[in-house]
């Protein structure tokens, strides 16, 4: 007996052997800058997460050390100065964006240098080894590996360069479905996933209705702002809401940085949190931001200064814009665009640029003289000065030349960066499908830097990897980008199912984005366009109704054969498709109701406008279940407003007139 127990008792200590995870010690330099270290921690966390390792960070390695990386440059490392010939120079010395992972001996051992030109390219080195590791990065999270290679640090020697030095983040800003709607820990929590993924820019789109910064002129205080436009521009998310679960009780859906704010003081106060914030969190992950402001456009409480172009008086809500024939002679009209524009450089002094956005068809250095006068107007506190761009109307879309080229630009070769729009199609899934050739397409005509202007993130995952992918070398298919996210995490022969998943969505987006349906990520959904669309186009509703049905079932295929790594991945488009082919069976039953309506066929009118509310309720909740962000939400938000509860209506009112 005593035997038996100490048999079992070896085998348990060699089993508890066998399941522990390597021990790794992190070299970083003992003043490293703020993004080592945090390259370090980001580093930890992979090596916990994928191979459950004990890790230690240290300026110094053990004499027993077993698994070494060191982290950094021989520049910000000392301990990494042993290996300075194993570090790129001469004319292969890294860029400033240069990284690179390299295998070299230490004490006789395996070891590894993760590091690059500069603090953050160290950061996106510590991301490449993640990947290596098979981590595949998206702007929702991390998808970890579901079977791991076998730990080692021999055999790994990647140097990459950027093929894209500018590739820049856009924040719209501008609504409930876009990052309008985000938090200042969302925009945090999706900046750390653009780092990893190797982003280097941020610019935001602000208003000027926007509550980020108060002034006076000419003796009137500014008192107007609206976050989305209008101020009472309000989302019920109480009562009768479908998909409420996800709102956690509230009452209207709103960004939550300005849901205790109620008085303009507030408000104003709630902004200048939420812009800095957002700042700070960019630059905590090593890129540099950009306000993209409207020098022309002001706040509505000085309209009185301000005279409107022709037929637009009184018709932009919360702010005014200046008729561009008069902007630049009105002394008056250049001191206000001054004071606004003063206001925004004093309340967030961390930005590094500015882009000024004109009404006007052209800017010459003349006109921009006009405005600003003084050399020094962009002269921070610090003695820094905020860089300048300007982009007049008849520029390409986000075309922005610096202030000396104004005159030397001609207008149509002002250069461009490769401007990706990535937008769902009427609330529906995007498609991946096309996206490399089409960037690739786009890379033929613009210069060599590159813009995401994205109106929200979570179905975009997948074009955004391809991007961060291509910036340094690696180009891929779109059947190569499937195999090399979903084979690592979610397991092998799920990828298949997901191709076929992807090739079905983008046959009934193709179909989608020929319908004028209405509403979609930049405004409502009227019941009459869907009624109208899905009348005139029945056989075309139909054909992507089957395509949305079969990519829904393909990827629900996908998702129960996945390993856990990936699931919510193959989750989240499963329901994405489903949600479409509600969405779908929603508009057709809003048709027949309303040919039922016109025949005087109550009781077919308010069978359809049932089916057609069961319908739109499923979508939604089939959102709900896997809402992601705030655009997510706010989509849900949004489609109660303008679709669930007047169709609701419209059946109580039917149901009345019946009886």
């Amino acid at each position: 007996m005593i035997r038996s127990l100490m048999v079992l008792f070896s085998i348990c200590a060699f089993a508890n052997v066998v399941i522990a995870g390597p021990r790794v010690d992190i070299i970083i330099g003992e003043k490293a800058p703020a993004l080592e270290r945090l390259a370090a921690e980001e580093l930890s966390n992979q090596l916990k997460r994928v191979y459950e390792a004990e890790v230690r960070i240290a300026s110094t390695a053990p004499s027993d050390a077993m698994h070494v990386i060191f982290v950094g440059s021989p520049d910000t490392n000392d301990g990494m100065k042993p290996f300075v010939d194993s570090w790129p120079s001469g004319d292969k010395k890294l860029s400033d964006q240069g990284h690179l992972l390299r295998s070299v001996t230490h004490n006789n051992k395996p070891a590894l240098l993760i590091g690059g030109g500069s603090p953050v390219a160290t950061y996106w080195a510590v991301a490449e080894f993640g990947h290596h590791l098979g981590i595949r990065s998206m702007l929702f999270g991390d998808l970890d590996p579901v079977s791991p290679s076998e730990f080692k640090l021999d055999g790994i020697d990647v140097v990459l360069e950027p093929q894209h030095r500018e590739r820049e983040w856009h924040f719209r800003n501008r609504g409930p479905m876009d990052s309008g709607s985000w938090s200042v820990d969302e925009h945090r929590r999706l900046l750390q996933q653009l780092a990893k993924l190797k982003f280097n820019r941020v610019s935001i789109n602000v208003r000027a209705s926007q509550p980020f910064v108060h002034f006076e002129f000419g003796g009137v205080a500014r008192k107007s702002e609206g976050l989305w436009g209008f101020n009472k521009n309000v989302h019920p998310v109480s009562g009768d809401t479908s998909g409420r679960k996800v709102f956690g009780g509230a009452k209207n859906f709103e960004n939550p940085s300005f849901a205790t704010a109620t008085t303009y003081e507030e408000r104003i106060a709630a902004g200048k949190r939420h812009l800095t914030g957002i700042v700070e969190a960019a630059h905590s992950v090593g890129m540099t931001v950009r306000l993209q402001l409207q020098p022309d456009w002001f706040p509505d409480s000085f309209r009185v200064f301000v005279k409107e172009p022709e037929g637009m008086q009184g018709r932009d809500g919360p702010h005014v814009v200046a008729d561009d024939s008069e902007f630049f002679r009105g002394a008056k009209l250049l001191e206000l665009a001054r004071m606004q524009l003063r206001a925004y450089l004093d309340t967030f002094p961390g930005i590094n640029g500015v882009d000024l956005e004109f009404r006007a068809s052209k800017v010459s250095q003349q006109d921009f003289l006009r405005v600003f006068p003084d050399p020094n107007f962009w002269r921070c506190a610090d003695g820094r000065d905020v860089a300048v761009r300007v982009r007049a109307n008849a520029f390409p879309v986000r075309a922005f030349a610096p202030f000396e080229q104004l005159d030397q630009q001609v207008v149509a070769k002002v250069a461009q960066p490769m401007v990706l729009l990535i937008e769902r199609e009427k609330f529906l899934p995007s498609s991946p499908v096309d996206f490399p050739a089409t960037f690739e397409k786009a890379r033929q005509q613009s210069s060599n830097n590159y813009l995401v202007d994205p109106d929200g993130i979570s179905d975009i995952d997948l074009p955004v990897y391809w991007l961060s992918r291509r910036s340094f070398g690696s180009v891929l298919t779109f059947e190569q980008l499937c195999r090399e996210v979903i084979d690592p995490t979610c397991g092998e022969d799920i990828s298949d199912r997901v191709l076929a998943a992807f090739q079905r969505n983008h046959q009934a987006q193709r179909i989608m984005e020929k319908l004028p349906f209405g509403g979609g990520m930049s405004g409502p959904v009227n019941l009459r366009d869907v009624e109208r669309v899905a009348t005139t186009n029945p056989e075309q509703l139909t054909s992507a109704a089957d395509d949305y049905l079969n990519a829904m079932n393909e990827m629900y295929r996908a998702n129960t054969r996945a390993r856990e790594g990936g699931r919510p991945f193959t989750l989240y488009w499963a329901r994405r498709f489903e949600f479409a082919l509600e969405y779908l069976t929603f508009a057709q039953a809003v048709q027949k109701a309303s040919v039922a309506e016109t025949a005087k066929d109550t009781t077919t009118q308010i069978a359809e406008l049932e089916k057609g509310t069961e319908s739109l309720n499923n979508g939604l909740n089939a959102m709900a279940a896997i809402a992601r962000s705030n655009s997510d939400r706010g989509l849900i938000a949004v489609l109660n407003k303008y679709g669930y509860r007047p169709l609701k209506n419209k059946l109580a009112q039917a149901e009345a007139s019946a009886k």
